[in-house]
């Protein structure tokens, strides 16, 4: 298990106190993380950004029920999933728009990866590899946060993996792709077309 930082048993502490500047500074550590997590849940900005709302309502009003013997973010985690599970099911089908791209700050080098499992793998497997990639969470913990045992998450982990493998050995095998206009003619071609 993940030691607890010193920083979140304050801020839970005086949250749970009701303290509304703690709150706003567990807000500002958190709330891009959770957003990028719900990002990847939803697909869709909007939906997000709602969501990522709603979580740190839900949270400030479901304080006394938060273990503080146990990390502050894979709980908001939960909290976060949970709510976007209720508003996928509440949702009627409905044409969707073409969902968006997780965004990934563009320095980062492994941003490709990310887009190819995001397009190959399901919603549920990206998520497990995000939290236990991406956010660094042990096992137990992404076991918590999707509602599955540590065993099931490392099979499912392993199946990504090998997945993702799979398709980054088909891309090295492929020939390059041929440039979409030709490359320019050497310049004595371009003289002797213009003289007659």
């Amino acid at each position: 298990m993940a030691a607890l930082d010193p920083e979140d048993i304050q801020l839970a502490r005086e949250c749970r106190a009701g303290s509304l500047p703690a709150y706003d500074r567990l807000v500002a550590k958190y709330h891009a993380r959770v957003f990028a997590f719900l990002l990847t849940l939803t697909r869709h900005r909007h939906d997000a950004e709602d969501l990522t709302q709603e979580t740190f309502l839900r949270a400030w009003r479901k304080f006394d029920r938060y273990d503080s013997k146990q990390p502050l973010l894979p709980w908001l985690f939960t909290i976060a999933r949970r709510l976007s599970i209720s508003m996928l099911r509440k949702r009627k089908p409905m044409p969707t728009p073409e969902p968006e791209q997780v965004v990934l700050p563009v320095e980062q080098p492994d941003t490709s990866i990310w887009r190819l499992a995001e397009a190959q793998l399901s919603r549920e497997a990206f998520t497990a590899l995000w939290l236990h990639y991406h956010d660094e969470l042990p096992l137990a913990q992404v076991g918590k946060i999707l509602g599955k045992r540590e065993g099931a998450v490392k099979v499912m982990l392993h199946r990504a993996r090998k997945t993702l493998a799979g398709h980054l050995q088909q891309m090295r095998n492929q020939p390059p792709p041929l440039p979409a206009t030709p490359p320019p003619l050497p310049s004595i071609w371009n003289s002797a077309q213009t003289t007659p």
